[in-house]
């Protein structure tokens, strides 16, 4: 019997990054048909521009316009997303599968999104001044805070109209907000709270948007690239949370904060704050995993109650008692770049502004993270 020639297969290695991003065969066509289809950004699609015939072979990304914005990069712009990829994806991953996600899926998101492109130039630069010469710090701290402005504009626009498309990109662009925040903070201060308006931390009121993305299209990331930024999702119930060996304390932290509005609403919202903590420690306790560890420690902002972050805007003492606590998950996760020489003045500042006959609550979290030893 005749052998039957095998077919051909043809694998694109010149396909669209919307099609890599979704793992589908790409056409190749100027623009490709999967895009066409879908009415999508295809990076293949011809530029308009007078330069578009010149042959150019540049591995620079290609952005995709929008209606809200034009795109309008510098060569300084292309060095930092080419840092991002070699260096800054590296150093921000937190085991060998969320490099590659890192440094190939969200890249190539980035050159479809504008918001996400400003989020990671902006984190770039940001790693760039913290391993570059001391000369560049200014230069690059500047362009990281213009690059920041724009991105967060577009993404709140963005996030108005999210869709199942656009909740991926949205996602991977909330993940850098909190590590962009606490690398460029000037000051410990400024960590939680924003001084010129007294009001919280810029990144304190981003993320309850960036906690609906999660829960909204919760499927649909677990079944996207980004999955292995998740890390385990698991949720202890609340008969579990007595078996973690932090719980006893933070149980009884509850009974004795210096809450100021007594009424039950009131205290009833910072035991759902000091429950979501317990969770975050029970899962912080038990974990060998370092991605887990760090999604541990920032999954407690998000959740905090609504009444328990008013508190925390007006400096109340027990809301930073609580945060102080929180600031012990930092500090197992404080080995990244980001992250690094934050948690001791942090908690300082906090101890600095609780009133002195409440001060003792602070001993374990400035025990726990050096800034004082026991007896001190």
């Amino acid at each position: 019997m005749p052998a039957i020639a095998r077919r051909a297969h043809h694998k694109s290695r010149a396909g669209c990054t919307t099609c890599k991003s979704k793992k589908v065969k790409c056409d190749e066509a100027t623009p490709c048909s999967y895009c066409v289809k879908r009415n999508l950004p295809c990076s293949l699609e011809p530029s308009s521009s007078p330069s578009s015939g010149s042959g150019r072979t540049s591995k620079t990304p290609d952005v995709v316009s929008r209606p809200y914005e034009a795109p309008s990069f510098t060569f300084t712009d292309f060095s930092l997303y080419r840092h991002f990829t070699v260096s800054t994806a590296l150093a921000h991953a937190d085991d060998s599968g969320s490099v590659i996600v890192w440094r190939e899926v969200v890249a190539d998101l980035a050159t479809q999104y504008p918001y996400l492109l400003h989020e990671v130039l902006a984190l770039s630069a940001l790693h760039l001044r913290s391993i570059g010469p001391p000369e560049q710090a200014r230069a690059l701290e500047r362009a990281a805070a213009e690059h920041q402005a724009t991105a967060i504009s577009l993404f709140r626009e963005a996030l108005a109209r999210m869709t199942a498309e656009t909740a991926p990109p949205l996602f991977a662009c909330s993940c850098l907000f909190i590590p962009y925040h606490f690398a460029a903070a000037k000051d410990a201060l400024s960590l939680l709270f924003n001084t010129e308006t007294g009001s919280l931390a810029e990144w304190l009121v981003l993320i309850q948007g960036c906690a609906a993305i999660t829960i909204e299209h919760s499927a649909l990331l677990m079944r996207s690239p980004l999955r292995a930024l998740l890390g385990d999702l698991y949720t202890p119930k609340l008969e579990e949370l007595p078996n973690g060996p932090t719980d006893a304390r933070l149980v009884d932290l509850c009974s004795k904060l210096p809450i100021v509005h007594e009424y039950k609403d009131c205290r009833d919202a910072y035991e759902r704050t000091i429950t979501k903590l317990r969770v975050c420690f029970y899962i912080s306790d038990r974990t060998d995993s370092s991605l887990d560890r760090k999604n541990a420690a920032l999954r407690f902002p998000p959740l905090m109650d609504q009444h328990f972050r008013e508190d925390l805007a007006a400096q109340l003492p027990a809301a930073l008692i609580v945060m102080g606590y929180w600031c012990v998950l930092i500090h197992r996760v404080e080995e990244r770049w980001w992250l690094q020489d934050r948690v001791k003045p942090l908690l300082l500042q906090i101890e600095e502004l609780v009133r002195s006959e409440y001060r003792h609550l602070l001993e374990w979290p400035l025990e726990v993270t050096g800034v004082y030893s026991k007896g001190d």
